[in-house]
């Protein structure tokens, strides 16, 4: 039964977390506002940043076949990641303030397109047009340093290469200038022979002309050199126009997309959002203090927590009055909402003893000042006001209060009658104001009053009673303070637990209801004590009821009857 009833509490539960919000809702929207004025506030005095951004791609030359070309646009992709992460370097700011004329103040940053040769630089400054000239300055800077960075890696081996070459040229020359010479000397050398053909023509004596052997040598070393310097060189060239080919096949250039633009609407600060989010974040904060306050405070909320958690019906709800000043209001204000919540009560125990006889009645708390001895002498009162002889008897001789609440002498009480016999009970019984009921005060404290509670006179004193009388009330102290109410509570036909939901905590009532079921009493339900009619779940506005249609006074006997009878329905009898 128990876990059945711990398993239908989880909607209520929230409920129970619902209502809690709804009581404080006006906290908690104070707070969120007061956060959201402050944040918005703050955040508006803050200096304001623009942003500018420009995107650039990355280009690298393929060829037509379709493996070449996915090959440079995967390349592309990964370059473009790589310099995302990598291009933001001091040395570029450096070469950008000297583009700019003025240093980099803004915060400059790069990033990827997803599975794109695209990358986008985006820079916040305080002033737009900074933040537009940087953002292009950057990628216009990038893009030359990616420029040098490729022309440095082909430099040196092309300057060997133009160095070979021109050696070459070098040696070329100086062959070609000593075959020229040789050549000379050839022309000379036919030059002599034709003019000694002429001479002996001419029959003159001719002059003698030789050749210098050595010139065949050389001619012929000088043209084997100047082929093998034609094929080197041809050979370098070619070396050289295919290094020359190769990067620019390979050159990766950056191309800019969009040209950055200044934008005069600041990203930050954003007031609204500030203080939205300072609002819900207040809100939520407050929210769980509010419910760990609740947590701790570990008290009831709800009446239907009481059956929800021990099975235990509510079979009366006191709004709260000031018994100090007025204990018996029953008798001074009968038309009073409160006076209806005792007719309630008095209803509702009328039904509890159907069953089974309903003569002796123990009325005890969970803790003190719960405010049972109140409830006790009102709840005697209205059921004497409907013709019954009742008598309430102030079973705590401890810390007796019936004497102060009926304004009468504790000089001879229930203590004294254990001193007694059994058939000498003058001056134990005392009459009261109300009509019909008599009370049995505490009498003189005794130092032993668990011994003589549980002695057998004392149930001769409940069953000599019970004789007399159509209802016996006995008023006893807390039970989780001493057992005198354990005691009484196995003499009598039912048990009434009387507790201050603002005051009796949960394990308090939990422990009172354990140790009333150990006992195997009948425990005939739970009165709420003390609770306020307006803002309250706990009970139904009888002075909205009577204010509305008969007037506070409540004048009129009918409407209090209706009342009553409408409050046992909801109730559940």
């Amino acid at each position: 039964m128990e876990n059945d009833i711990e398993e239908r509490s989880s909607l209520e539960s929230i409920l129970d977390y619902v209502q809690i919000l709804w009581r404080w809702l006006w906290l908690l929207l104070l707070v969120a506002i007061a956060a959201g004025a402050v944040a918005y506030y703050l955040t508006d005095q803050q200096p304001r940043v623009y942003e500018a951004s420009a995107k650039a791609i990355v280009n690298v030359v393929s060829r037509t076949d379709y493996y070449d070309s996915y090959t440079a646009t995967y390349t592309s992709q990964r370059l473009a990641e790589t310099y995302a992460q990598t291009m933001v370097t001091e040395t570029l700011l450096q070469t950008v303030a000297e583009k700019l004329g003025y240093p980099v103040t803004g915060n400059v940053k790069a990033t990827s397109v997803e599975n794109s040769p695209i990358f986008n630089i985006s820079v916040t400054d305080s002033d737009p047009q900074k933040a537009a000239d940087t953002a292009n300055a950057v990628i216009a800077a990038f893009a030359e340093k990616v420029m040098r960075d490729q022309a440095s890696r082909y430099l040196e081996l092309k300057s060997s290469l133009e160095a070979e070459i021109a050696d070459l040229d070098n040696k070329l020359t100086q062959v070609n200038s000593e075959l020229s010479i040789l050549e000379i000397k050839d022309a000379e050398y036919e030059a002599a022979v034709e003019r000694n053909k002429q001479l002996e023509e001419d029959g003159l004596p001719t002059i003698p002309v030789e050749r210098d052997p050595q010139d065949y040598v050389s001619r012929a070393e000088l043209e084997l050199a100047k082929a093998q310097y034609q094929s080197n060189r041809s050979s370098l060239f070619a070396n050289l126009q295919q290094i020359r080919l190769t990067e620019v096949q390979s050159a990766t250039t950056i191309s800019q997309l969009n040209q950055a633009i200044p934008n005069t609407t600041p990203i930050q600060p954003q007031p609204l959002k500030s203080g939205a989010l300072a609002a819900v974040v207040g809100f939520m904060v407050a929210a769980g203090v509010v419910f760990l306050i609740a947590y701790l405070e570990d008290e009831i909320r709800d009446p239907s927590e009481l059956s929800r958690r021990w099975g235990i019906p509510v079979i009366g709800v006191i709004t709260n009055f000031s018994a100090s000043q007025e204990p018996l209001i029953t008798l001074s204000k009968p038309r009073m909402p409160v006076s209806e919540s005792f007719r309630s009560l008095r209803t509702n125990l009328q039904f509890s003893g159907i069953d089974a006889p309903l003569k002796t009645l123990l009325i005890t708390s969970a803790s003190p000042s719960d405010g049972k001895s109140s409830v006790a002498a009102n709840l005697a009162t209205v059921i004497a006001q409907s013709d019954k002889e009742v008598v309430i008897v102030d079973g705590d001789m401890r810390r007796p209060t019936m004497h102060k609440v009926f304004k009468l002498s504790n000089r001879l009480g229930l203590s004294d009658y254990f001193i007694r016999t059994p058939d000498k009970m003058t001056g134990v019984v005392k009459k009261t104001a109300v009509n019909g009921l008599s009370i049995i005060t505490s009498g003189s404290l005794p130092p032993n009053p668990s011994e003589l509670l549980a002695s057998t006179k004392m149930q001769d004193v409940i069953k000599l009673l019970a004789k007399h009388f159509d209802m016996v009330i006995l008023d006893s102290p807390p039970l989780l303070a001493v057992t005198d109410a354990l005691i009484l509570a196995k003499s009598v036909d039912g048990v009434i637990l009387v507790i201050d939901p603002k005051k009796t905590k949960r394990g308090a009532i939990q422990q009172a209801v354990e140790q009333l079921k150990r006992l195997d009493a009948r425990l005939l339900g739970i009165v709420l004590n003390n609770i306020k009619v307006k803002r309250s779940s706990y009970y139904y506005n009888r002075e909205y009821y009577y204010s509305k249609h008969y007037g506070k006074t409540g004048t009129d006997s009918t409407p209090a009857q209706v009342e009553v009878d409408d409050v046992n329905v909801k109730q559940g009898g």
